[in-house]
């Protein structure tokens, strides 16, 4: 099989997987790790979308930086950071959602 055939196969697959599945509610607890920047004209509330489909709690942190940098020095670090308090405080049962 050639790559073209392979690439728009699965183009056609995702597209079809895409109409068929069906959002559900999470009941789970999420930590939500955001860029405090995002890209122009991007209107996305707070939970970036989360709040649409969480029945359980969320707690969002905010990293300095844009969604294209988040994983470079120094925004990766404040993420890191972030990341391990969050950690630690469920470790300790300490975690607020």
């Amino acid at each position: 099989m050639s790559m073209p055939y392979i690439l728009e196969s699965l183009t056609l697959e995702h597209d079809r997987m895409a109409e068929e599945y069906k959002i559900r509610p999470y009941g789970g607890e999420v930590a939500l790790f955001r860029a405090s920047k995002q890209l122009h004209g991007l209107v996305a509330d707070r939970s970036l979308g989360w709040s649409n489909i969480l029945v359980g709690n969320l707690n969002v942190y905010e990293v300095p930086g844009h969604q294209q940098n988040l994983l470079l020095d120094p925004n990766v670090r404040r993420l890191a950071q972030s990341l391990t308090a969050h950690l630690l405080r469920v470790q300790q049962g300490l975690a607020v959602f």
